[in-house]
């Protein structure tokens, strides 16, 4: 990893400082919300990634499940306790799983079925799934934490919070997806950013957390044997595709024929019945939820603009890691713009952000020229509503137990009242 220059003495020696385990284990087992204090506010020098997981299973212990809800989380709670239960054997489990054809993945019933052998307790359960996915959200965060070469204020500052927040711990929700696609960030950061080759486990892996990583791992693949690197002819494709119109589902159900036959199971996402279910759900979206996706929707393609404008039309900037993490930014954003018509097809537009953001930050960080004062004012107030929004869907999966609790406390009692329904009740 690359020296930072101007570091004084004094800040060279908080970063070689390692924290006190044995102090924060004492604190954490009290009030892990205590403990976590001075974890982040020294979270540019921190390394070890200990005190961080074990916040993580924090979460994921607390994590709230509202009864009734009907949200993802509830669908595994219940066959955990079923699988407990009725005490269901490992070959049985599977073979209903992918006899069913409901999954091709191996994480969540792997680690289901294992945890049921012990209890029915979901607590535990999303203790290890908030575990694994804290692992991989917080090196990503930690990476590029320590890549930043500038102040750590202002308009980075708001792009490496947002970048948090894109994909957050509590999207554990739906834990195949966004741990897929969290591994698979993290497999890109290391290799586009730090060029290690073991980052291709962490590319494949994926695949076997949620099927639908096995598209961005091939146009990985496509992107990095195909000669053509020219970011115009890259921008003007995420242009184009971004004002592209619905695509015929017809035509691409006759496309799906062709792919392996792990992934006809999937098929029904394109049935009428399927298409129409998702439809209503969008319809019955809050007012509020419309406008905060809309904002991001569009403050992602102003960063792209700005980004291409500025550090390309004005600086001329053309090589460096700034110009490799854009490059592969434009590819699979022009993917998800395409794939984001199709039923939940828009899941991939949370990877084309998380680069969209990273590379903004890279660019702010090793380029000279900066973006003027009113574009970065604009954009800092779009990164800052729709991170408001972002924490604000957080504190549906969040109790007051997370703030108050411990995980002695918290794996004996089970918060069922989201946090936002607290401070309405209180109001």
């Amino acid at each position: 990893m690359c020296s930072l220059p101007g570091i004084t003495a004094a800040r060279k020696i908080a970063m070689n400082k390692r924290l006190n385990l044995h102090t924060y284990l004492g604190i954490w087992l009290i009030n892990p919300f205590i403990a976590a204090i001075p974890l982040f506010r020294d979270f540019g020098y921190r390394k070890q990634m200990l005190p961080f997981l074990l916040l993580s299973f924090f979460f994921g212990v607390s994590f709230v499940i509202e009864p009734g809800s009907g949200v993802d989380a509830s669908r595994y709670a219940a066959e955990l306790a079923y699988l407990h239960e009725e005490s269901v054997s490992f070959s049985d489990y599977m073979g209903s799983v992918y006899t069913e054809g409901t999954k091709v993945d191996l994480y969540q019933p792997l680690l289901t079925w294992t945890v049921s052998r012990f209890t029915g307790n979901y607590q535990w359960l999303f203790g290890m799934f908030s575990l694994v996915f804290g692992y991989f959200w917080f090196k990503v965060l930690l990476l590029i934490r320590q890549q930043i070469r500038i102040p750590f204020r202002g308009l980075v500052l708001f792009a490496f919070l947002l970048l948090a927040l894109i994909n957050p711990i509590w999207s554990i929700n739906g834990v195949r997806m966004w741990t897929a696609v969290q591994m698979f960030f993290y497999g890109l950061l290391l290799y586009q950013v730090q060029g290690q080759r073991k980052a291709w486990i962490w590319l494949v892996l994926p695949v076997f957390v949620h099927f639908s990583l096995a598209f961005p791992l091939a146009l990985y693949l496509v992107f990095r044997f195909l000669p053509i690197r020219s970011i115009r002819l890259y921008f003007y494709g995420y242009l184009g595709t971004f004002f592209v119109g619905e695509l015929d589902l017809d035509l691409v159900r006759s496309y799906f024929e062709l792919l392996p036959g792990f992934m006809q199971s999937r098929k029904s996402y394109l049935n009428e019945a399927y298409v129409e279910q998702i439809s209503q759900a969008s319809e019955n979206l809050g007012t509020h939820v419309l406008v905060a996706n809309l904002l991001e929707r569009y403050s992602m393609v102003a960063t792209v603009l700005l980004i291409y404008y500025f550090f390309y039309v004005r600086s001329k900037l053309r090589a460096g890691r700034a110009h490799a993490a854009f490059t592969l930014t434009l590819l699979y954003s022009s993917f998800a713009n395409l794939v984001a018509q199709l039923p939940s097809g828009g899941r991939f537009i949370v990877l084309s952000n998380l680069l969209i953001v990273l590379s903004l930050i890279y660019f702010l960080s090793y380029s000279p020229f900066r973006i003027p004062g009113i574009w970065k004012n604009l954009l800092l107030a779009s990164f800052l509503l729709v991170g408001v929004f972002k924490i604000r869907t957080g504190l549906d999966f969040v109790g007051i137990f997370f703030f108050i609790g411990n995980p002695l406390i918290n794996l004996f009692v089970q918060d069922t009242t989201p946090l936002i329904v607290f401070i309405k009740s209180i109001l």
